[in-house]
C-alpha cells in the first residue's frame, strides 16, 4: 500500500510500564493538520491500533495524560482511532499508557477519503482525494516519495459483503463498478469513466480507502 512509505510501525520496544510519547501513535498527523485546509478538505489520515497477540479492539485501552490533559483514546471495532489528537494536545505532549504488554502492539496509517454523502459521490471530489493524498505524499515524502506509485484508486469497504455499485454516466446510463467481496473499486481518471456523472453506492461504506 501507498501509506507504507509513511507509517508502519511497532512500538514498546524501548519504553518501559508500557507508555510512550502519544504523538508516536500518530506519525505525519502534525504535518496533515498543517496542511492548509483546503488541501485536505477531501482526505484524511487513519491510524490503526493492532496487537500481534489477536487481542480484539475493544480490549485495548490507551489513555494519556499531561499536566492538566488527560484523556482516552476511542477505537472502533477495527482498531481505527476515532479522535486522533488536536494541536492542541499535540503541544502538550502527553504520555500515553497502553493496557497491553511490551512489543506486543503495532500501528498502521492509511489515507481515506472524506465525502459529504457516501452513497451518492461526484467523481470531481473523488479525483480531488487523490490529487490532495497525493500532493500531501510529495510534500511529506520528499524524494522517497518519487519511488512509490501515486493513489490512483478510490476504494469503498464495507462491513460484510459489498452492494451493487454504479457509475452514472452523462448519458444517464449505468454501468456496474468492480465488486470484490467486501469493496466496491473505482478508479476514476480510467478512460472508460471519464464521462462520469456519479457514483452511486447501494448503502454506506465502512471507510474509504485511497490507494495506488
Amino acid at each position: 500500500m501507498t501509506a507504507g512509505l509513511l507509517a508502519s510501525a511497532a512500538f514498546g520496544q524501548e519504553e518501559t510500564a508500557h507508555q510512550i510519547p502519544l504523538v508516536r501513535l500518530f506519525p505525519h498527523w502534525q504535518d496533515y493538520l498543517e496542511l492548509p485546509a483546503d488541501d485536505r478538505s477531501q482526505f484524511t489520515l487513519a491510524y490503526r491500533l493492532h496487537s500481534n497477540q489477536g487481542v480484539a479492539a475493544e480490549d485495548i485501552q490507551v489513555s494519556y495524560a499531561a499536566e492538566e490533559i488527560s484523556g482516552a483514546l476511542a477505537l472502533d471495532a477495527h482498531g481505527r482511532v476515532l479522535n486522533p489528537p488536536d494541536t492542541t494536545l499535540i503541544a502538550a505532549n502527553p504520555i500515553a499508557t497502553i493496557n497491553q504488554p511490551p512489543n506486543t502492539m503495532g500501528m498502521s496509517l492509511g489515507f481515506e477519503a472524506r465525502f459529504d454523502d457516501a452513497t451518492r459521490i461526484d467523481p470531481h471530489d473523488a479525483v480531488a482525494a487523490l490529487q490532495q493524498a497525493n500532493h500531501a505524499m510529495r510534500q511529506v515524502g520528499g524524494v522517497a516519495s518519487l519511488f512509490v506509485p501515486a493513489f490512483k484508486t478510490v476504494i469503498f469497504v464495507f462491513e460484510g459483503p459489498a452492494p451493487e455499485a454504479w457509475a452514472v454516466r452523462n448519458s444517464g446510463e449505468r454501468t456496474p463498478l468492480t465488486v470484490q467481496e467486501d469493496r466496491v473499486i473505482y478508479r476514476p481518471n480510467d478512460r472508460n469513466m471519464r464521462d462520469v456523472s456519479e457514483i452511486i453506492l447501494g448503502r454506506a461504506p465502512d471507510f474509504i480507502q485511497l490507494d495506488s
